[in-house]
């Protein structure tokens, strides 16, 4: 069985540049951080991981951005008697198939991509703590609408007036918010 492995950091992230023409028999993305291994789709592939599966992912640090991690990934998956392959860096790792090269590698790319995590997060506490100081820095976000527009479009949606879309549209919010504000 041919899994494929995808992820993002946000929500607000799109997967498809991750998905595109990718054949497998089963998909699996998360839409969160690759900081550790507790994410759920991740967790559901390894679950399901046989002898002589194939896992595929566009890179190493789609995996994981921590090089421990990487590395006890790898690990586990040829373990199972399963191969993994990274298709930016054209590395396959099989099972019994020891490659010091490979292994090197590994290792060199997986740490740059933890350095470049811990880096960006550096970068932003360092933006953060400018912002405060210039008294820029709010943690929480404006809200787009007010309680009364809230109210509008929560009575405009149950008597069905306009169609999501054109709500949207009129609010400037997108038809995703639209529908969470719906359900609560």
């Amino acid at each position: 069985m041919i899994f494929h492995y995808a992820r993002v950091s946000t929500n607000d992230q799109n997967l498809s540049r991750q998905i595109q023409e990718v054949k497998c028999d089963r998909l699996y993305c998360d839409k969160q951080s690759g900081k550790n291994v507790n994410r759920e789709q991740l967790q559901a592939m390894l679950s399901n991981i046989r002898e002589g599966d194939e896992i595929t992912c566009l890179s190493m640090d789609r995996l994981s951005r921590s090089l421990a991690d990487l590395i006890k990934l790898v690990e586990e998956i040829t373990a199972k008697g399963a191969k993994i392959t990274f298709q930016k860096e054209n590395m396959t790792f099989t099972p019994n198939k020891k490659d010091p090269f490979q292994n090197l590698m590994l290792s060199m790319l997986g740490a740059i991509n933890q350095f470049y995590r811990e880096n960006l997060l550096e970068i932003q506490r360092e933006g953060i703590r400018c912002a405060k100081l210039a008294g820029k820095y709010a943690k929480e976000r404006k809200k787009k609408l007010s309680s009364e527009q809230v109210k509008e479009i929560k009575d405009k949606m149950k008597l069905r007036e306009t169609n999501v879309s054109a709500l949207a549209r009129e609010f400037g919010v997108s038809r995703c918010l639209l529908y969470q504000l719906a359900k609560n």
